[in-house]
């Protein structure tokens, strides 16, 4: 089949008679893959972002296994709606804040973490209750909307104490500013926040499930193809290549893109122009479980 009778992106299309030299650069960087599940939470997100401000906010938290897509969907809207630092304003703007969930469910390393994204100045010496004023006070004046919560599965890792008070910190930082909050985590993340009935009712929950024949993988892998600069088509969705597709990858959408981007930058390298089983097979990929168990085995560990 010819270029021109192909699907493919735009940006594809044009580098798609380009040497090879140009089309493996541009496999180098991963594609942002819009499945349908992907349109619905960008949707949801850019809702939230123009709603009038509510005295209970609505809150979303993406959930699913690591390398299944949460932070690319999350620093994709981040990145559509960037801080703006006008050197003449009074202050930044920023609709939309991202920080890391700090390793424990510690409310002074989060104020300090938010208040470090913003490059505002922290005494060391500051006490919670002013750490979290000065945070407040910030949110007001940036006229933050959304604060994107990353690692949210953290709060699990805390006591019972300590998850409970940091739920209840969550809750006060968006009814007092009136922000929505945006979480993303390992299904962890949901068990935390359904000890808190209050928070975990304002929380809509987005799932991201692995991977597999029977949740739209079909569509994904045509999406996929759609973003290769590979001559000749390869129909990454016919039974037999997207199961080996899916059992090499671990059904994660990361390890997906990782493995369709090394088969076809071997295809450009080869001559074969298109991905097919042998040229899978020769890649020789060992799936992400096996090499997390060859990881402990070296480290000590035993079955």
């Amino acid at each position: 089949m010819s270029s021109v009778e192909r699907r493919l992106t735009p940006a594809t299309q044009a580098i798609i008679d380009a040497p090879a030299s140009i089309r493996l650069e541009a496999l180098k960087a991963q594609p942002f893959v819009a499945y349908a599940t992907a349109k619905r939470i960008a949707a949801r997100l850019e809702e939230l972002l123009t709603s009038a401000k509510s005295h209970r906010p609505a809150s979303m938290l993406i959930s699913g296994p690591t390398n299944n897509g949460k932070t690319m969907l999350v620093n994709r809207f981040i990145n559509l709606h960037p801080i703006d630092d006008d050197p003449t304003a009074d202050a930044i703007t920023a609709k939309v804040l991202y920080v890391q969930m700090p390793p424990t469910p510690d409310p002074r390393q989060f104020y300090t973490s938010l208040l470090d994204r913003l490059n505002a100045p922290v005494r060391r010496t500051s006490i919670l209750s002013q750490l979290q004023s000065q945070t407040l006070r910030l949110f007001e004046a940036i006229g933050l909307k959304i604060l994107v919560i990353d690692e949210m599965h953290n709060i699990h890792s805390g006591r019972i104490e300590q998850q409970r008070a940091f739920l209840n910190l969550l809750r006060y930082i968006s009814n007092e500013r009136q922000i929505h909050l945006v979480g993303c985590g390992l299904i962890t993340a949901v068990r935390a926040l359904q000890s808190d009935e209050q928070l975990s009712n304002r929380f809509e929950h987005w799932p991201l499930p692995k991977w597999t024949s029977e949740n739209g993988s079909r569509a994904l892998l045509n999406t996929l193809e759609m973003t290769l600069p590979l001559k000749q088509e390869s129909n990454l969705s016919g039974a037999r290549l997207m199961g080996k597709i899916l059992a090499l990858s671990g059904g994660t959408i990361g390890e997906i893109v990782r493995l369709v981007s090394a088969a076809a930058a071997e295809a450009i390298q080869s001559g074969a122009e298109r991905v097919d089983l042998p040229l899978i097979d020769g890649l020789r990929w060992i799936p992400p479980d096996e090499r997390r168990r060859a990881a402990e085995l070296s480290l000590g560990y035993r079955e």
